[in-house]
């Protein structure tokens, strides 16, 4: 097997913690108590001041006992209020879907309602409800996109929703020490700063690379950190500094700063990316060549690559403002996950009421790379744009590697160093992390992976070109189901 040298961190496994044959309402208090403590790391819900009015928007799948012990929760930390809004009763679609479905990330209506929006759906969704109602100093929305959310509603947003099942208030990954977290992504995210080529590869096919001059460089480590969700492409990390307030940057007249170095950069971007999985759910095996930062052809993928390629022909000629080429395909993201304790889901993979997650919080564990596909911007004139050309001004396209290797050339020496290695982030072997781990427990299970999927050929027996790429769906429902 392609993996077998590196097996401490590439052996199939699935977190058992997550199927205990009964807990208690108490048990589940104590776990929602430690979730409205926690202040730091991505979707916290702490702290939590006397007097706050928190509106929280869910999907209609809501598990209610675990929203039910996080309201008390937060009532017992001084909330006054506990508002809970369903994101169908503001007219976004709900339904039962299923992750065997990742065709969806491209559906008709996804495409239709984020070029009708204009901006971000979920977010334009939450504006219209606050400009009727706004008397909330605590929001939690969104699967993703924190800051695009702050972006849109301000410091009253807090943290994006990750409690929508009981086996997200009882996963360990919301619950890893934030100060390891912080320290761990903080390496991650220096090491860019030394960057003068990057590579990724992986074992299903991807091969893909770019150059980053030292201006790149700097603007890549000022703009690349976002909790768990570390921006490993340099064209994007420089987009969110010159626009986010977070990260020093404005949206106002910020096209004026990106297009020089998206005309630089992007036709340094060449090579392959290949893969089965998407934000929405898995796909027969899709391989995607890119050139110059653009999308130059699309194989296979089924249905999911059958409308890939009608997006990249519907849009090849929109010149979208500050890019160096016309076109929607331009790549947009490898953003590298950095938290070990996640995992595919359980509760939700094969029935949820929101159309276009299903495989999405699986992006979040460490070593994970999500590619993404889709000329963007935040600044007011790009959007303003879009909507007059009726034309995407968001990524939508996704392709996930779960065992990739992803090396940066170093400026000074002209050596090649890896900031993942086959599916392990390799921050997690640098001493100081594993220091601060041993003061709370062994480091080598507190920096274990809980989940790695199980790939024939790759790291599980089995032809991948014959048991898996084919039907990716039917080979998931048996590793899920541990047949």
């Amino acid at each position: 097997m392609l993996l077998a040298g590196n097996g401490q961190h590439t052996a199939p496994r699935y977190p058992a913690y997550l199927m205990p044959r009964s807990i208690s309402h108490e048990e589940l208090l104590a776990a929602a108590e430690a979730a409205v403590a926690r202040v730091g790391g991505r979707g916290v819900l702490g702290p939590v001041s006397k007097g706050a009015k928190v509106l929280i928007l869910t999907a209609d799948d809501q598990d209610a006992e675990t929203m039910s012990v996080i309201e008390e929760a937060l009532r017992d930390a001084g909330a006054v209020s506990v508002r809970v809004v369903t994101w169908s009763s503001l007219g976004l679609p709900t339904g039962e879907y299923s992750a065997a479905e990742g065709w969806r990330e491209l559906s008709k209506e996804r495409l239709d309602s984020v070029i009708a929006s204009g901006e971000r759906v979920e977010q334009d969704a939450l504006k219209g409800l606050l400009e009727k109602d706004s008397d909330y100093t605590h929001i939690y929305a969104g699967d993703a996109g924190e800051g695009h959310y702050r972006l849109a509603v301000g410091e009253s947003f807090r943290a994006n929703w990750m409690y929508r099942k009981r086996e997200d208030l009882l996963a360990r990954y919301t619950n890893f020490p934030v100060h390891i977290q912080r320290l761990l992504e903080r390496k991650l995210v220096n090491s860019f700063s030394r960057a003068a080529e990057v590579r990724i590869t992986d074992p299903e096919g991807t091969d893909i690379g770019w150059n980053v001059t030292p201006e790149e460089a700097r603007l890549w480590t000022q703009g690349s950190w976002i909790p768990w969700h570390i921006i490993g492409t340099t064209i994007e990390a420089v987009r969110f500094a010159q626009v986010r307030p977070a990260f020093g940057g404005s949206k106002i007249d910020s096209l004026r700063h990106f297009a020089p170095i998206a005309a630089r950069h992007y036709p340094g971007i060449n090579g392959v990316i290949a893969g089965t999985v998407n934000h929405t759910g898995f796909y027969p095996k899709m391989t995607v060549r890119v050139e110059e930062g653009r999308v130059a052809s699309i194989e296979g993928g089924g249905e999911y690559g059958r409308r890939f390629r009608e997006v990249v022909e519907r849009f090849k000629k929109v010149q979208y403002p500050a890019y160096p080429a016309p076109g929607y395909h331009f790549l947009n993201d490898a953003t590298i996950g950095s938290n070990p304790k996640t995992f595919r889901t359980i509760e939700s993979l094969w029935s949820t009421a929101i159309p276009w997650i299903g495989g999405g919080n699986e992006r979040y564990r460490a070593g994970v790379i999500h590619f993404g596909f889709g000329a963007e911007h935040d600044d007011p004139e790009f959007v303003k744009f879009g909507r007059e050309n009726k034309a995407p001004v968001k990524h939508m396209a996704h392709l996930h590697a779960y065992f990739p290797t992803y090396e940066i050339k170093d400026r000074e020496t002209g050596e090649w160093f890896k900031v993942i290695d086959r599916g392990r982030l390799t921050v997690l072997e640098d001493p100081a992390v594993r220091r601060l781990a041993a003061l709370i427990a062994d480091p080598d299970q507190l920096l274990a992976y809980d989940w790695v999927p199980a790939i024939p050929g790759i790291n599980h027996p089995g032809d991948y070109g014959r048991d898996y790429a084919p039907d990716p769906a039917a080979w998931i429902r048996r590793d899920v189901a541990g047949d």
